[in-house]
């Protein structure tokens, strides 16, 4: 693709028609259109300049990702277009005004209910006066009683939301052995429209090759819902299989419940890609016993932040089963009043936590007791002065002093 240098006055009103107008947006193609104009609008920078941008703001971006959304025949994710609108300098608000433009393109895309069926839905003359239900169920019987190929040439001739209501009608596996004989993007259209559980139910029929293409095609939130719904193995193996970018795109929109469930699934490593496509407050929330050993493995930087951004109350019980070198090792890797608020769940009446504290050390519960709030400080101290004794000092009246 050639880069384009735009004229000094592109930013002026002299070129108003050089300038983006995210509200005008109502479909896939005006998206890219005005996309492209934003970028020119930034002074044009190539698609590698905007990768390398993305990637110094901690976001993923690549420069296949930015074509497809400028073609205006992709529907982008959201997060792509809300990372293209960070790079070209768009504030908050006009991020904003961006957020609503994909939500029309994306409603253009998917949510359009024709007012009229295609002639294709015509096979009968008695249909055209019948009830819509009545009608599916006359189409449905009369595709499953032709030969697959045919039944898949017809279905692909209808409006998407009826070709689903057929589809469903025949049960998962009829449904997916036409669909895998219909076109790509009719594909995709009827697994978006289906209800996400049916739709999972046809896609756990696909090759693992085409299923990923699918997917890779679908808004992030439509993938969310029916990867959610799809048996947990295929499931973790296609999030680990789709790019970085969609990815971080689709995890926001799923259960952290299934996220969870879905580590179980992945050896060490991939599930530690997975933790990391995650910002720290998401991973903060995932829960699974593997935590502690899978964050030994990452960043030291992001497995602190993850640490201290996690509640008490979910990561306790995690130290409590972590052998005991991994569980001192996070009491002092963590901060000082994270470590304050997991002593506090430390029963000091069990000789067994007496030797918690010990290898913890006397400085580090120290440090706790400075950084906490005085009544959760005095809860901590009277544990201390239970492992120490009674002399154990408070180190705020050293403070006060």
């Amino acid at each position: 693709m050639r880069e384009v240098t735009p004229p000094s006055t592109a930013g002026d009103a002299s070129q108003p028609d050089l300038q983006p107008d995210p509200e005008s947006v109502t479909s896939v193609s005006e998206l890219g259109h005005q996309l492209r104009l934003l970028r020119l609008s930034a002074g044009a920078p190539t698609l590698r300049q905007m990768e390398a941008s993305a990637a110094e703001c901690g976001t993923s971006l690549f420069r296949s990702t930015i074509s497809n959304a400028m073609s205006g025949q992709h529907l982008p994710g959201l997060s792509t277009v809300l990372a293209f609108a960070s790079v070209c300098g768009c504030t908050a608000a006009e991020k904003s005004r961006w957020r609503a433009a994909w939500q029309r393109a994306y409603a253009s895309r998917y949510v359009h209910r024709p007012e009229s069926v295609p002639s294709i839905a015509h096979l009968e003359a008695s249909e055209s006066d019948g009830p819509a239900d009545a009608m599916d169920g006359v189409l449905t019987a009369q595709v499953a009683s032709l030969p697959i190929a045919q039944s898949a040439k017809r279905l692909t001739a209808l409006e998407p939301r009826q070709a689903a209501a057929i589809l469903t009608g025949l049960g998962a596996n009829p449904a997916s052995a036409r669909m895998a004989l219909m076109p790509h993007e009719q594909t995709r259209m009827i697994l978006v429209v289906m209800a996400p559980a049916v739709a999972a139910e046809c896609m756990a029929q696909m090759g693992a090759e085409k299923l990923l293409s699918l997917v890779s095609d679908m808004a992030e939130d439509a993938a969310a819902a029916r990867i959610g719904e799809l048996p947990q193995p295929i499931a973790a193996d296609l999030l680990i299989r789709v790019s970085a970018s969609q990815r971080a795109g689709i995890l926001p929109f799923m259960n952290m419940h299934v996220i969870s469930e879905l580590l179980a699934h992945l050896e060490d490593d991939d599930a530690l890609e997975l933790l990391q496509t995650m910002d720290v407050e998401m991973a903060a929330r995932v829960w699974s016993r593997r935590f502690l050993r899978l964050l030994a493995l990452a960043d030291a930087r992001w497995a602190i932040d993850v640490l201290n951004a996690k509640a008490p109350g979910s990561l306790f019980p995690l130290l409590e089963g972590a052998p005991d070198e991994e569980r001192f090792a996070t009491f002092r890797m963590i901060g000082p009043e994270q470590r304050g608020e997991l002593i506090r769940f430390i029963e000091p009446d069990e000789p067994r936590y007496w030797g918690w504290m010990k290898a913890i050390g006397r400085d580090k519960v120290t440090e706790a007791i400075e950084a906490m709030e005085p009544g959760r400080a005095d809860y901590v101290l009277a544990i201390a002065r239970r492992t120490w004794g009674p002399a154990f000092p408070d180190p705020r009246q050293h403070r006060q002093e």
